[in-house]
């Protein structure tokens, strides 16, 4: 199994010549003062959904403006001009390498700005970015270095049984893993301490959500979820693979995952 380097030394000199190009040229362009939250958007042909996340977005972050970061995922729509538009920065990648990949370069990104927390949310809508004020409050008064929103703690309308199901299965599935009581291991809001992703080794380059929770919890973090209300995509049609495939790969990740934070490369 490939193991990566943390986060925190891969983000000095990455090792993927996609992530190394596109991040040095992200960051020539880029005025790194006064980071301090930094709010990833993984996108791949949502410049129909994209502005109303982005002209959601509270104006402030732990005081001060969040640096707003949209990971157009090889997109050949509009995304990256929707995002510039709506006041976001933009990084493009040449390929669709997957949402784990994108999300990936953002936290490389987000490290080398120099931020003190990641924000992370769906490009759909599905969820507010309310709730980032919400998260962040857990994450400046020490409670906690990793924190999610949960729609089974609060709710969704989204009305997909079956999607429904697997949610309360997985919830099952990953807290017996980490031994970490979590509710909803695939929610689309999350933050957490910039100095905790650099701790993390990340490699998948889809259905990371699961690989980003199971490694926080193997690396100490203190996890918290609260509240969050999920609604049904504003624009566009779901990437996410068929049901069954998608709790296929979504299983395989989580186990894999586990293996290696449990087996292979315990930190």
């Amino acid at each position: 199994m490939r193991v990566t380097r943390p986060l925190a030394i891969d983000a000095r000199d990455p090792l993927d010549p996609i992530d190394r190009a596109t991040l040095d040229t992200f960051l020539s362009t880029v005025d790194a003062e006064d980071v301090r939250v930094v709010v990833v958007i993984p996108a791949y042909n949502e410049a129909d959904a994209i502005a109303s996340v982005l002209t959601a977005m509270p104006d402030k972050l732990d005081g001060v403006k969040p640096t707003v970061l949209v990971i157009s995922d090889g997109s050949t729509d509009q995304t990256r001009a929707v995002a510039t538009a709506n006041g976001a920065l933009c990084c493009e990648t040449p390929i669709n390498r997957g949402q784990g990949a994108a999300l990936r370069l953002g936290y490389l990104a987000a490290i080398r700005l120099g931020a003190s927390y990641i924000g992370v949310i769906d490009a759909d809508g599905q969820w507010s970015p309310d709730g980032l004020v919400t998260g962040l409050a857990y994450l400046t008064s020490g409670d906690a270095d990793f924190v999610q929103g949960s729609r089974v703690l609060g709710s969704t309308v989204v009305g997909d049984p079956v999607r429904d199901l697997g949610v309360k299965v997985f919830a099952t599935l990953i807290s017996r893993l980490t031994r970490v009581s979590v509710t909803d291991t695939s929610s689309g809001l999350r933050l957490f301490t910039t100095s905790l992703a650099g701790k993390l080794r990340l490699d998948q380059p889809q259905y990371q959500s699961s690989e980003l929770l199971i490694a926080a919890a193997f690396a100490g973090a203190r996890i918290q979820e609260f509240p969050d209300h999920m609604t049904k995509r504003i624009a566009g049609q779901s990437k996410k693979a068929t049901n069954i495939l998608y709790g296929w790969y979504y299983t395989r990740a989580a186990l894999r995952t586990y293996l290696r934070e449990r087996w292979i490369a315990p930190s």
